[in-house]
């Protein structure tokens, strides 16, 4: 079957058999790929785990098998930090390509997926060999899905989450220009990459005229190329961002965490440690303490949260020190990341990329009842179409930081069932209580799905 995410280029696409996964190239795609497989480039970077594992099928010709993805996600999931280290590795790696006589084909974050904290190029069919005289065709694109959203969040501080989930094509050199004027337009790289961007594009809107020619006849080398991204290697190191304090990004210090997080972790720990765990999603991972803790109980944990301040340094945290096999990512669980592009399957939504068989959700459903006015049932009944073991701490209406939700809210406008007697109806027949561990006015539950 072939993968949804993977139709743009005719000459390699990506399909799955069963857990495997395969590529089918075209006959100019098994020419791109033999110049890969001979170059040094391929050796050192598939040595380094930076570049997907890769083999031709002994059973098919014109047929690659690649390593799998332990879990797909896309840039609107990504911190600052993330979507910086991935613009970095696709710099670095076009500008190795390009000594070898090779270049890549797009330049778009899509093309780069996380295992753990670490950025790994996956598209092999994004390599062709470079013909002489021919520009850097992804450099417009490297602009609106790297350069702009990093230059927004960094120059304006505009989340550029919602605007990459908004457009999958990125940010236009318009828009950005919009947002980066004044004193902005003095940073790295702006006047450059967005002020001259932005007229180009709109000298260059007439889609009839043969861009691409035009500019080969201009006298474009691969020298040319390779000044320009080392330009814009030094650009993306000049461009920072500070997330400075959130309103969670400090709540690891708060004194109820300190004194709970032992027997918390005990209960997490001997309930993740009845099996080894294949996905673990821990929603609401604030600083990743309890992904970090089982960590080596599974293949992957994925830690989700909704600050990016908090997920930014968990990133960064975990680059440094590790553990490699957790993933942190940029979710609102009240509105989660939804299917997206061509019939809403180019990107898929959260529960599509592969479901867990852990899930920790510890001090994070009060948020959605109270904070974000989800009624309890629908969250229940969420959790359990995962079909998944669940490790929940219930948070009472009365607990200080659910006073902390319903401060500037009328009790009618919390809804009505949001106690524990509601809870445990909403359970029964979804889930058996394995355990259960009272912990300072909470409640932590080992729920096992009902087949």
């Amino acid at each position: 079957m072939f993968d949804p995410g993977s139709f743009r280029d005719p000459a390699s696409r990506v399909f799955h058999r069963g857990d495997q996964i395969f590529r089918s190239l075209s006959r100019e795609g098994q020419d791109d790929w033999q110049a890969l497989r001979q170059s040094e480039l391929f050796r050192r970077w598939s040595e380094a785990g930076e570049l997907i594992g890769t083999r031709p099928s002994p059973a098919e010709a014109g047929i690659l098998t690649h390593d799998k993805v332990p879990f797909w996600s896309y840039p609107y999931e990504w911190s600052f930090s993330m979507l910086r280290s991935a613009a970095t590795m696709h710099l670095r790696l076009l500008e190795d390509a390009l000594t070898e006589g090779l270049t890549l084909k797009d330049a778009t974050p899509y093309n780069v997926q996380f295992i753990g904290s670490k950025p790994v190029f996956v598209d092999i069919g994004s390599f062709t060999k470079y013909e002489p005289g021919e520009p850097w065709i992804g450099y417009r694109q490297f602009c609106r899905q790297f350069l702009y959203p990093l230059m927004v969040r960094a120059h304006a501080d505009v989340s550029f989450q919602p605007l990459l989930r908004g457009s999958l094509d990125g940010i236009s050199a318009e828009t950005a220009r919009s947002l980066l004027r004044g004193r902005r337009a003095t940073k790295p790289g702006v006047a450059a990459d967005v002020m001259l961007q932005s007229r180009a594009e709109k000298t260059m809107s007439d889609s009839s005229r043969n861009v691409r020619n035009e500019m080969s006849t201009a006298g474009f080398s691969a020298e040319l190329i390779l000044t320009n991204v080392r330009r814009l290697k030094k650009v993306v190191e000049k461009t920072t961002w500070d997330p400075g304090q959130s309103t969670w990004s400090e709540y690891a210090g708060c004194e109820h965490v300190a004194t709970q997080r032992g027997p918390k972790e005990m209960f997490v720990k001997r309930v993740a440690g009845n099996q080894h765990r294949r996905l673990v999603w821990d929603l609401g991972a604030n600083d990743a303490y309890f992904s970090r803790s089982i960590a080596d109980l599974a293949d992957t944990v994925v830690a989700i949260d909704g600050d990016e301040a908090t997920v930014d340094r968990v990133f960064q945290s975990l680059t440094a020190d590790g553990p490699d096999n957790v993933l942190p990512l940029l979710m609102d669980l009240a509105d989660p990341s939804p299917g997206l592009g061509w019939r809403g399957t180019e990107r898929r939504k959260l529960e599509d990329r592969g479901l867990p068989d852990l899930v920790l959700l510890l001090a994070v459903v009060h948020h959605l009842v109270i904070g974000a006015n989800l009624p309890l049932a629908a969250v229940i009944d969420w959790i359990a179409s995962l079909n998944a073991e669940v490790v929940f701490e219930w948070v009472p209406i009365g607990d200080p930081m659910s006073q902390r939700l319903t401060a500037n809210k009328r009790r009618t406008e919390v809804h009505s069932d949001y106690d524990e007697v509601s809870f445990r109806r909403y359970l029964d027949g979804r889930f058996e209580i394995r355990e259960e561990l009272p912990l300072e006015g909470r409640r932590l539950f080992h729920l096992i799905p009902v087949s």
